[in-house]
């Protein structure tokens, strides 16, 4: 098999040289037939396929080979075949999203973010405006507490009507501003959350304490009388609503809330409790019988018997339902503008750029090859090459006498032909590093 693999190479070689590409490329695919695992020949076949303009088979050939790289571990080379494949069709933008995964895996945050943002432009571009959204979800996994881009992605999803994916982003922005202590921004957020999630009774609870403890009575009536309809018997929420009440100048209604409070405390068997609510209402209506006689400063006889609850009341007028929350004081200029707006919000976009050195390290690490021993070699050259940043040719190397295998010779040359200077400059690192370690008492 290696045999024939061999012939047929050779020839496919001479017919590539007198620009016979149809002939060669037959050779190359018969090659690779006989061998699937050759990547090598592979993108010498990509390369001729591209030359002969035959684009859409070169881009599979590529995507073929890209795929192979990444699942074997040698996360650079798959990164260079894939900026090529952009480079060759820069409508393929679902590999920005697989670049900037493939970055984020070796701890290069900043490379990935650059290929979020042109994967989001790419999008705009496009008309995909949703889609575009998606990949702004992505990139903020790379900063999960960015507060302000994620309010902007959650007002985004809210004007194209994806409720569920705006009520997830405004969930996450509650996350971060509670445990950050920003109690008055959690609250103006909070707000826009219930908007989009108006089921959710344990945020609505806390949007009420938010609202009484900030003394905005009118609003917080709002939320109880949602919250009261779900759960009629909850204590926090009567005392939240007397409290209310008695704040906006209506005694009346504060005491009904009161007495049910003690109604609930007595059938639950909490004395203490229930005789503070009816202090409270004698604070009120120092007349009021029922609260008198529960106490002992009258007649008992005609206390109501344990367990009657009392749970109504008038609503002031205009609070029969709660309107939709305004726009979040504040944070106004955080809301995701139409899509003219989209590229300049993708430049001004703050994420954190972490990276771990030591990840980094390890993962940029490609498996070392056996190379034959080459007594004179000229390491100070390749040193030079990589302070100054000039990737040597594998010609140039092998007058240095620096060894560099099969393999590693062909993909430099294809970095080089691709005019893909770092990862180029990556093997010729690679290669220094293998060296240095050899000679390394």
């Amino acid at each position: 098999m290696a045999v024939k693999k061999q012939k047929l190479l050779q020839k496919a070689d001479a017919l590539a040289r007198d620009k016979k590409f149809k002939k060669a490329i037959v050779l190359y695919k018969d090659a690779i037939a006989e061998d699937p695992n050759d990547i090598r020949t592979r993108l010498r076949l990509s390369e001729l396929l591209y030359q002969a303009g035959r684009t859409e088979e070169a881009l599979s050939v590529l995507r073929y080979v890209g795929d192979y790289y990444r699942e074997h571990g040698f996360l650079l080379k798959s990164v260079a075949v894939y900026k090529k494949m952009v480079e060759v069709d820069p409508k393929l933008t679902e590999l920005h999203g697989t670049l900037a995964a493939l970055y984020f895996q070796l701890g290069m945050a900043p490379d990935a973010i650059r290929q979020f943002k042109s994967q989001i432009r790419a999008l705009i571009r496009q008309g995909k405006i949703v889609d575009s959204l998606h990949v702004v979800r992505s990139m903020l996994e790379l900063d999960p507490a960015n507060v302000m881009d994620r309010l902007r992605l959650a007002e985004a999803f809210s004007r194209h009507e994806l409720i569920d994916e705006a009520a997830v982003e405004y969930r996450r922005v509650l996350a971060v501003l509670e445990k950050a202590g920003r109690t008055p921004d959690w609250g103006k957020v909070a707000l826009r959350y219930l908007h989009h999630s108006p089921d959710d009774f344990e945020a609505r609870k806390a949007v009420v304490e938010f609202l009484v403890e900030t003394g905005d009575y009118l609003r917080a009536l709002q939320h109880l009388l949602i919250a009261l309809n779900k759960d009629p018997m909850d204590v926090r929420l009567l005392e939240q609503a007397a409290t209310a009440f008695e704040m906006l100048g209506q005694p009346g209604k504060s005491i009904v809330a009161l007495k049910s409070m003690a109604a609930l405390y007595r059938q639950r068997g909490q004395a203490r409790e229930e005789q503070a609510a009816l202090v409270r209402v004698i604070g009120l209506d120092p007349k009021d019988a029922h609260a008198r006689r529960a106490l002992g400063m009258e007649d008992q006889a005609e206390v109501p018997p344990s367990g009657e609850v009392v749970l109504e009341w008038d609503m002031p007028a205009g609070f029969k339902s709660a309107p939709e929350p305004p726009p979040i004081p504040d944070l106004s200029d955080t809301v995701y503008e139409p899509p003219s707006f989209a590229e300049e919000w993708v430049e001004d976009a703050t994420i954190v750029e972490t990276i771990d050195p030591n990840a980094l390290k390890e993962l940029m690490s490609l498996e070392e090859e056996r190379e034959p021993s080459q007594p004179a070699v000229d390491i100070l050259a390749l040193k030079r090459a990589l302070d100054a940043r000039k990737p040597l040719t594998p010609d140039q190397l092998g007058k240095a006498g620096v060894p560099l295998s099969a393999e590693d010779r062909e993909e430099l040359q294809f970095f080089l032909a691709s005019g893909l200077k770092d990862e180029a400059m990556a093997i010729l690192q690679e290669t220094y590093n293998r060296l240095t370690r050899k000679r390394t008492p």
